[in-house]
C-alpha cells in the first residue's frame, strides 16, 4: 500500500521488541559522565565498581552500562586530566534499572591532581542536573530526559509549553517570546527540517511522543555550529537511539468535547481509509477526463464534455451522525543488546490519534464608517487524524556509534462546513457548502556516525539525510446559495456563459510534493592553552529541497440560465444539483478554469560552513565564538504568458559570540550577540491564488519578497539554586531588517491575502522565570508542600514596525508579535504513590492577525486565557492513568478590528470579524510498562 509503513512489518518489529522488553535485563547501573565546564561527554572513561571487579568504559556519548546484582555500591570514576570522583550509596533495586550521571571536572592546579572527590548517588545525580542546564554554550533552554521522563506530556508541544517565553499555536506551532512561528526553525537528531505545514512557514511539534525524546534544546541566540535561520528559537529534538533499558510500553485512551459530544455531527460519504488519513482512490479526478485543460478545451467537442462532466461523481450530500470519541493509541518499545565494547539499541513506536470537533464560528465585516457588509456562521465538523511511526537504529562499537533514524506521520483533517447567513450590500441571505479534505504524509530518514579518534584527540560527526513531505487536497468541493433577502427562495451559485467559479460552485484538486535532501559533518578537538582545555570546531552543511505542486480547479457553468429547467435545478439540494441527468447540452457541464501560474516547480540549495572557538579564559570566564557562512539559493518556476523564473541567491556572514561568566557553582551571567536570518517560504514567494473559504479571501504568494536579517543581543542573569529549581532574568533586543509580513487588502468588491516586506523593525524585551519547590513552607520535612512546585515564566515585549519618512502607514507592532507572553503552572508529584498533578495556565497578549493596508484597518486577535489540568495515577506498580482537561475556560477566539484604536477589545464597539469557542477537551488514558 502506497504512502505508509505496512502494518506487517511495524507488528513484526513491535513483537521483537515485546520479547526483548518481556524477557527483561538484569539490574544494572547506566549514566552518562560530562565535563563540568563544558557539559560535553567524556569519551573513554573508566568506571569501577568497587569491590566487584565489574566497570566499563564510556562510549562516544560518555555513557556507560554496568550488569550489577541487587545490593549497594560505590562507584570510581577516573579519567586522566581530571580529578577522580568515588561515589557511594548508590542503591540497585532487582530488575530496574539505577540512573547516576556524573560531572568530572579538571583539577584547578598540579598540586590537586591526586585529590579524590567524593560523594553520594543523590548528591551526585543533583550537580549533574544542574550542569546540563547551566552548561550551554548560549542563552538556551534544556528540558533534559530525566524531565521528560518525570513529566505528564505526551508530545513534544507539550513538554514545549513549559519553556520561558514560549507558548503553543493550535497545540502544535511554536511561538518563542511572543514572535509568530515563522520566526522558528527546528532540527531533528542535528539535520535541518523544513516546514511540515504546505502552506505555511511552520514546524508541526505534536509530531513526537515525548517517550521517544531524549532532550530538547531551545536556542535563544545563535552560536556557529547551528543554523542560522531564526529569529525567537531554534528548536532542537533528539530522539533515542540506544535506550538505557528494554521497555514496552502500551497507551490507549478516549475523550470528548463539550462543543462536540452529544451534539449532531456532519459529514459526508468518503472512502475507506480516512481513519487512517488517506484517501484511497475515492475523491481522484476522474481517469476519462483529459490531463490538461487545453486539451479539454482545445480537442474535446460539447458531447464529449458532457460525457467526461457525468464522470464526476454526485457526492454532494450531507449526513448527521453522533459526534465520535475521541481516540488515541501509542505502542512503543525499546531494546539494548550487546556486551562490552560493542551494543546495539532500538527504539520503534506506532501512535493513532482522532479527534472529531464541531466548531461554531461568526465572522463579520464592516466598511470603514462601520457599516456592516456582511453576518455569516459557520458550523464546522471536523476529524482530524494523526498517525506517527518512529524506527531508530544505531550500534555502537569502541569509540564509534553508526545510527539510522525513520520518521514517518500521517496527518489530515476531513471536514464538513456548513454557513449560512446575510449579505447586506447585495440584500440577500446566503448559504454556503465545504467539503474538505486535506491528507499530509511526512517521512524524515538519517544515517549518521559519530566516531573518536584518540591519536588525534578528534571527534568526528556526520549525517546524511532524507526527508519526503506530500500533501493531497483531492476533491474539495464548494457549493453556494444566495436568496433575497427573506424571500426563502435559494438559488445556486451556478455560472453561466463559460464564466465558472470554485467560489462559486466547483471543485478542486492538488498534489504538492517536498524532496529535501542534507548532509553535514562537523569536526572539533580540544586542545590544552595555557593549562586550560580549549575547543575548535569546524563544519559544514548542505540541503537541496525541492517541491512540486500541481492544481486542478473546476466550476460548473449552465448553458441556459433562462431555460425553465435550469431555473428549476438551481434551486434543488445539494444532493440533487448535479445528478447525471441534469449534466447535458442544455443544462449543466463543467469546466476547468484551473490558471497557468497555479502549478509550479521550486529547489532550493543551501550550504553552511562555520568555525567556531569555545574558550576557557581564567577561572571563571567562557567564549563561544565565531563565524557561520550561508549561501542560499532558490528557484520557483511557473508558466505565465511563457516560462517564468523567480530566482533567489544570497550569501550571509553570520558572526556571533556568547559570554558566560560563572559567578559561582550555581550562578551563570550571559551575554551574547548574533546576526540571522528568515527566508520567505516556497509558497510565500509562490504566484498561485487559492480561495480560503474561512477567511473568505484569495490567497497569493509574492515573487519580490527577500530574506529578512535579524541581529540580535542578549543579557541574562541565572541561577540554579538545586534539583528541579531556576531563577533567571535577562533581557533581549532585535533589530529586523525587511521582515516579512501577511497583510490583508482589500477593495473593488475583492478582498486578497499576500506577503509583503517591510522596511525595518525592533524588539526589545525583559523575561523572567523561576521554578520552586515548596518544601520551604514545611520546614523541608516531606509532606505535602515537599511534594509541591511552582513555576512561571513571563516575558513582556516591546515591538515597532517603522516605515520611510512621508509614508502614511503608521508605527505598530509587527504581525504575529505579542507584548507579553504569560506561562505558570502548580506540580503536585508524589513519587511513593505516583500521583501527579498539573495545573497549566497560559495567556498571550494581543497580536496582529493580517496586516491591513491605507483603508483597510488591521486584524487583531484578542488575548485568550488557557488554563489545563492533569491528573495521572499510578496503579499495579507499572501502569498508568491520566485525566487531562484541556482548555477549561473555553473562552472565544476573537479576531476583531481596533474601531476606536484604545488597544483592546471592546464588545459591541470594535468590530467583530471573527469568533470561534473550541470546547473544553477531556481525555481519559491508561499506559502500561512493561
Amino acid at each position: 500500500m502506497k504512502g505508509y509503513i505496512s502494518v506487517q512489518l511495524w507488528t513484526l518489529l513491535l513483537l521483537f521488541i515485546t520479547n526483548a522488553a518481556v524477557a527483561g535485563d538484569p539490574a544494572k547501573i547506566t549514566g552518562k559522565v560530562t565535563d563540568k565546564k563544558t557539559g560535553d561527554p567524556l569519551i573513554g572513561l573508566t568506571v569501577l565498581v568497587s569491590g566487584t571487579g565489574k566497570g566499563a568504559a564510556t562510549d562516544v556519548d560518555g555513557r556507560y552500562n554496568i550488569p550489577v546484582q541487587p545490593g549497594k555500591y560505590t562507584l570510581e570514576f577516573k579519567f586522566m586530566g581530571y580529578q577522580a570522583k568515588v561515589i557511594s550509596e548508590v542503591t540497585v533495586t532487582a530488575g530496574k534499572t539505577t540512573y547516576l550521571d556524573v560531572v568530572m571536572e579538571e583539577p584547578s592546579s598540579k598540586k590537586l591532581q591526586e585529590v579524590v572527590i567524593t560523594g553520594t548517588a543523590k548528591q551526585e545525580s543533583i550537580n549533574a542536573l544542574l550542569t546540563l542546564q547551566k552548561n550551554t554554550s548560549t542563552v538556551a533552554q534544556v528540558v533534559s530526559a530525566e524531565a521528560i521522563r518525570k513529566s505528564p506530556d505526551r508530545n513534544t508541544a507539550e513538554v514545549l509549553k513549559r519553556v520561558s517565553g514560549a507558548s503553543m499555536q493550535e497545540g502544535k506551532y511554536l511561538v518563542v517570546r511572543g514572535l509568530a512561528d515563522r520566526y522558528n526553525q527546528a532540527t531533528v537528531n542535528g539535520a535541518l527540517m523544513s516546514s511540515t505545514e504546505p502552506d505555511r512557514k511552520t514546524f508541526s511539534f505534536d509530531l513526537f511522543p515525548s517517550n521517544i525524546v531524549e532532550n530538547i534544546i531551545i536556542n535563544k541566540a545563535a552560536v556557529p555550529e547551528l543554523p542560522g535561520e531564526f529569529a525567537g528559537g531554534l528548536v532542537q529534538v533528539n530522539t533515542k537511539d540506544i535506550p538505557s533499558e528494554n521497555f514496552l510500553t502500551i497507551m490507549a485512551g478516549t475523550g470528548v468535547n463539550t462543543g462536540t459530544t452529544g451534539k449532531d455531527f456532519y459529514s459526508y460519504k468518503g472512502g475507506k481509509r480516512d481513519w487512517l488519513g488517506l484517501d484511497d482512490g475515492t475523491r481522484s479526478i476522474p481517469g476519462v477526463f483529459p490531463a490538461t485543460k487545453n486539451e479539454y478545451f482545445d480537442n474535446y467537442t460539447t458531447e464529449q464534455k458532457i460525457a467526461v462532466s457525468k464522470a464526476f461523481p454526485n457526492n454532494w450530500s450531507t449526513f448527521s451522525k453522533n459526534a465520535p470519541l475521541n481516540s488515541n493509541f501509542q505502542l512503543s518499545g525499546g531494546i539494548n543488546k550487546g556486551r562490552e565494547g560493542s551494543r546495539f539499541g532500538a527504539v520503534l513506536s506506532l501512535s493513532y490519534n482522532s479527534n472529531a470537533r464541531n466548531l461554531e464560528t461568526y465572522r463579520g465585516d464592516y466598511d470603514n464608517d462601520g457599516t456592516k457588509l456582511y453576518d455569516f456562521n459557520d458550523r464546522k465538523y471536523t476529524k482530524n487524524v494523526l498517525v506517527g511511526g518512529l524506527a531508530n537504529f544505531s550500534y555502537q562499537f569502541g569509540k564509534n556509534k553508526i545510527s539510522f533514524k525513520n520518521l514517518y506521520s500521517i496527518n489530515s483533517t476531513n471536514a464538513t462546513t456548513i454557513r449560512g447567513g446575510k449579505d447586506y450590500p447585495s440584500e440577500t441571505d446566503m448559504k454556503a457548502y465545504e467539503l474538505f479534505f486535506n491528507s499530509n504524509r511526512i517521512y524524515t530518514s538519517q544515517l549518521s556516525g559519530e566516531h573518536f579518534w584518540n591519536a588525534a584527540q578528534l571527534k568526528i560527526r556526520w549525517n546524511g539525510n532524507y526527508s519526503s513531505l506530500k500533501q493531497d487536497v483531492p476533491d474539495l468541493r464548494r457549493l453556494g446559495y444566495s436568496s433575497n433577502m427573506g424571500k426563502d427562495d435559494y438559488v445556486a451559485n451556478v455560472a453561466s456563459g463559460g464564466s465558472a467559479t470554485l467560489t462559486g460552485s466547483g471543485r478542486f484538486y492538488s498534489k504538492l510534493k517536498d524532496d529535501v535532501y542534507g548532509g553535514g559533518i562537523d569536526l572539533s578537538r580540544f586542545v590544552k592553552i595555557a593549562g586550560r582545555q580549549q575547543q575548535v570546531k569546524i563544519g559544514y552543511l548542505t540541503q537541496r529541497k525541492e517541491r512540486g505542486f500541481t492544481p486542478r480547479a473546476f466550476g460548473y457553468t449552465m448553458f441556459t440560465p433562462s431555460d425553465p429547467a435550469a431555473q428549476q435545478i438551481v434551486r434543488l439540494s445539494p444532493d440533487k444539483i448535479f445528478a447525471p441527468e441534469n449534466i447535458t447540452d442544455k443544462l449543466l457541464r463543467i469546466d476547468e478554469i484551473t490558471n497557468a501560474p497555479d502549478a509550479y516547480k521550486a529547489s532550493g540549495t543551501l550550504n553552511a560552513g562555520y568555525l567556531q572557538l569555545d574558550n576557557a579564559i581564567f577561572n571563571k570566564w567562557r567564549l563561544v565564538w565565531g563565524v557561520r557562512i550561508e549561501n542560499f539559493e532558490q528557484s520557483i518556476r511557473y508558466n505565465q504568458d511563457g516560462p517564468q523564473n523567480v530566482k533567489t541567491k544570497v550569501t550571509d556572514i553570520l558572526p556571533s559570540a556568547n559570554l558566560t561568566y560563572q559567578l559561582n557553582d550555581k550562578t551563570n551571567i550571559r551575554l551574547t550577540g548574533s546576526q540571522t536570518v528568515t527566508r520567505p517560504e516556497f509558497r510565500e514567494q509562490a504566484p498561485f491564488s487559492f480561495y480560503n473559504f474561512e477567511l473568505m479571501a484569495t490567497e497569493s504568494g509574492n515573487s519580490n519578497l527577500k530574506r529578512s536579517k535579524v541581529t540580535n543581543v542578549d543579557i541574562r542573569y541565572e541561577l540554579y539554586p538545586r534539583s528541579g529549581e531556576l531563577f533567571t532574568v535577562g533581557a533581549f533586543y532585535k533589530y529586523f531588517d525587511a521582515p516579512i509580513e501577511r497583510f490583508y487588502n482589500s477593495g473593488a468588491g475583492s478582498i486578497g491575502l499576500t506577503f509583503l516586506n517591510v522596511p525595518k523593525a525592533i524588539s526589545a524585551g525583559a523575561e523572567i522565570e523561576f521554578r520552586k519547590n515548596l518544601d520551604f513552607i514545611s520546614g523541608g520535612k516531606e509532606n505535602f508542600w515537599h511534594n509541591l512546585t511552582v513555576f512561571s515564566n513571563l516575558t513582556y515585549i516591546y515591538n515597532k514596525v517603522s516605515f520611510e519618512k512621508g509614508k502614511a502607514l503608521k508605527e505598530r507592532p509587527m504581525q504575529g508579535q505579542s507584548p507579553y507572553v504569560i506561562n505558570a503552572g502548580l506540580q503536585y508529584e508524589q513519587a511513593s504513590t505516583g500521583t501527579t498533578v498539573n495545573v497549566l495556565f497560559n495567556r498571550i497578549g494581543r497580536r496582529i492577525f493580517i496586516v491591513g493596508n491605507d483603508t483597510e484597518p488591521d486584524m487583531y486577535e484578542a488575548p485568550r486565557s488557557l488554563l489545563d489540568l492533569m491528573v495521572a495515577q499510578r496503579v499495579a506498580k507499572r501502569g498508568e492513568i491520566k485525566l487531562t482537561v484541556s482548555d477549561i475556560l473555553n473562552q472565544a477566539a476573537n479576531f476583531y478590528q481596533d474601531a476606536n484604536d484604545n488597544k483592546k477589545y471592546d464588545k459591541g464597539t470594535d468590530f467583530l470579524r471573527i469568533s470561534t469557542k473550541y470546547g473544553t477537551n477531556v481525555n481519559l488514558s491508561f499506559s502500561y510498562k512493561f
